[in-house]
């Protein structure tokens, strides 16, 4: 084992074998960093997932480019330049004999509120898409945290089955001395060894499962698969300080997929009120400067309005447009019933998930300790059988591969939860 394990397995101990209080002296991430460089923190792993995940990348760029879009829609199409030759005989070039040469341009100017409103529109595309963004960040974050919390369980699990297995390895040893002595029989010693042994297969599927951890986690990071991580440091577990009223109010305001749904009806309304601006004429000006053989030079000046005969156009688009903003009122609507629900049953679970966590801290895992102690020195004593001393060490195997297992539950749960309110949620 390597020496982080070991300083890892000493803060274990420390955890679960007594109540916490709050004089306890335990050492915090920052101290474990100091110990031993190979340690990595769950505030390290996310800071690199918000730098280098290809996925808010990518959701950057797109909000990049849709910010983009504000001056192209405020901005009328290019003039048309024209260059015009006439008259040219047809034995001649049309370009040097041409009697009259003429020079002009236009331009269509759309009227001024459509393009108000196209920027307008434009605008709202890309504040959801700053939401987008925003909220494929929590995405990421929480999807980190929760294999941070998976990788962290498959190393307690390593540290857990080595130090049973050593554990193991005593009583063989006592078995077979007191086998020896005549004080006990061959099967205490055959069943000392086939729980070694399915210790010792037990580690390879841990192992398995720690690659596998840190393969997704190594993707949430931007890293190659087989890219060596530290090892997790244990989570700073605290409880839920706010209501969930508290946190329904913050999801409401900070979540981002709640904001995209309000800013995509603010733009529905812009585009309902662009499809009726249709029906409104636009100009056109154009200027044409005439070199003619005959009359000399001259300045002709056009002005123009379309017309908008083919109502029906825009009285379809105003009618897309309308459905379009009854369809984000309805999303709008179902996103704020979900966030509540969403919040609710994240707290639910958070806080279920914690208080076995305390229980098992507290009491049970603690409980199990000295009923192994117990057992362990009644089997030497012969008060007790070596079933029973295996018994109580497999109730503690268990309670303490369940207890790191509500761990790693708790924070997928935390993780969650942050992910409908938006934000970090403070007293964790």
């Amino acid at each position: 084992m390597k020496k982080g394990s070991k300083v890892l397995s000493l803060v274990f101990l420390s955890s679960i074998t007594a109540p916490v209080n709050s004089g306890d002296t335990i050492l915090n991430s920052a101290e474990l960093s100091i110990v031993s460089p190979e340690f990595i923190t769950l505030a390290q792993i996310l800071e690199m997932a918000k730098s280098n995940n290809p996925e808010i990348r990518a959701a950057g760029k797109f909000w990049d480019a849709a910010g983009k879009k504000a001056v192209q829609a405020a901005t009328p199409e290019g003039p048309r330049l024209d260059f015009e030759r006439m008259y040219a005989p047809n034995n001649a070039s049309v370009i040097g004999a041409a009697e009259e040469k003429n020079v002009a341009i236009s331009q269509e100017i759309p009227f001024p509120t459509k393009l108000y409103l196209r920027a307008g529109l434009a605008s709202k595309e890309a504040q959801m898409a700053e939401q987008k963004y925003l909220a494929k960040v929590r995405e990421v974050l929480s999807r980190a945290r929760a294999a941070y919390a998976m990788l962290y369980l498959s190393h307690k699990n390593l540290e857990l089955f080595n130090e049973n297995i050593e554990l193991m390895r005593r009583f063989t040893k006592v078995a077979e001395s007191k086998y020896i002595a005549g004080r006990a029989s061959q099967s205490d010693v055959l069943k000392a060894q086939v729980e070694l042994t399915k210790m010792l297969n037990m580690l390879v599927v841990i192992q398995q499962e720690k690659e596998v951890a840190q393969a997704m986690l190594n993707a949430l990071v931007g890293r190659p698969a087989t890219a060596p991580l530290g090892i997790p440091v244990e989570p700073d577990f605290k409880k839920l300080s706010q209501t969930p009223a508290e946190l329904e109010a913050q999801a409401l305001q900070y979540r981002p997929e709640l904001k995209e749904a309000a800013l995509g009806l603010e733009r529905a309304s812009r585009s309902l009120s662009l499809a009726r601006s249709e029906f409104i004429p636009d100009l056109m000006l154009g200027y044409r400067r005439r070199n003619d053989m005959t009359r000399g030079n001259s300045h002709d000046g056009v002005i123009g309005f379309t017309m908008p005969l083919w109502f029906w156009k825009p009285a379809a688009m105003a009618a897309e447009a309308r459905a379009e903003k009854e369809m984000y009122e309805a999303e709008l609507e179902f996103m704020r019933l979900m966030t509540t629900s969403d919040v609710r049953i994240a707290f639910v679970r958070a806080q279920a998930v914690g208080r076995l966590m305390e229980l098992y801290r507290t009491g049970i895992l603690p409980q199990a300790q000295a009923a192994l102690n117990v057992a362990e020195a009644g089997y030497q004593s012969e008060r007790i059988s070596f079933l029973d001393l295996v018994d109580a060490q497999r109730s503690l195997l268990d309670f303490r591969l369940e207890y790191y297992q509500y761990a790693a539950d708790y924070e997928e749960r935390i993780a969650q939860l942050e992910r409908v309110v938006g934000r970090e949620i403070g007293g964790l």
